[in-house]
């Protein structure tokens, strides 16, 4: 059985989300899921003082957050197994660290998905992470390893100092993108600006993208055609790294620039 955890009532402060992951909770009847120590601001309130709880943790590992969540930060993070999937928007540091497992957001995502801790250089090393929505600043910053799939646009700098990995954005990605990227992928679906680190290398129809394409399709954003099909620019970057890390633009349908 799924363990959900729906919001009943919106916290007074910002909630550290971090001890909300399946692995964390798992063989936990409902009481003692709602024992939980949430950090709520400067006190500490537990999960069932903020959701009604339904299921209990099992070896599915499988959780469900149901509400408008834009005050929790840290969902998912340093998760490394299992699966989240959160109806409804989430705050900053979303997937933060994780190394494996699916966390699967249904709106909107603040700062940081998918990054490293403050202070850390090494982000998300595995695992995948959904957004339909659009998503904050530094996504993917520090990212080693995964996929991170945003159905709506990025916030400015995604790929910060990004080792390898790849980020996704089927409405575009922002400005200021891959500072300091060294083997990463960072694919937009709309026109961007490459920093000037980033040099023009090719045109062409990616084989490795289309798979991922596809993947990204299976796990519920609505991914186009022409996106599949299409042809791509890749730009190679950034100079003041290895050079082996890529911004790959959609070109359109006919290959028109």
């Amino acid at each position: 059985m799924t363990l959900t955890l729906t919001l009943l009532t919106e916290p007074p402060a910002r909630v550290h989300a971090a001890p909300l992951a399946p692995e964390r909770l798992r063989a936990l009847n409902a009481s003692a899921v709602g024992a939980v120590p949430l950090r709520c601001g400067g006190e500490t309130v537990a999960v069932g003082d903020l959701f009604g709880i339904s299921g209990a943790g099992t070896e599915e590992e499988r959780l469900v957050l149901a509400g408008d969540l834009r005050r929790f930060d840290w969902v998912g993070a340093g998760m490394s197994r299992g699966e989240i999937e959160v109806r409804g928007g989430v705050g900053a540091w979303a997937g933060a660290e994780m190394s494996g497992g699916l966390l699967r957001i249904h709106g909107a995502a603040g700062a940081r998905l998918g990054a490293a801790y403050p202070g850390a250089r090494v982000g998300m090393s595995g695992g995948e992470i959904a957004v339909t929505g659009d998503v904050g600043e530094d996504a993917g910053a520090g990212m080693r390893r995964g996929l991170v799939a945003v159905g709506g646009r990025t916030g400015a700098g995604a790929g910060l100092r990004m080792l390898a990995g790849t980020v996704i954005a089927l409405g575009g990605i922002g400005p200021e993108a891959g500072l300091g990227n060294k083997r990463g992928s960072l694919v937009s679906a709309r026109p961007l600006e490459p920093l000037p680190g980033y040099a023009f290398a090719t045109r062409f129809h990616p084989p490795a993208l289309r798979m991922q394409l596809c993947r990204v399709r299976e796990l519920g954003l609505a991914v186009d055609e022409a996106l599949l099909h299409g042809t791509w620019s890749r730009w190679s970057g950034d100079r003041t790294e290895l050079t082996r890390g890529e911004l790959l633009v959609f070109d359109g349908e006919n290959g028109s620039r």
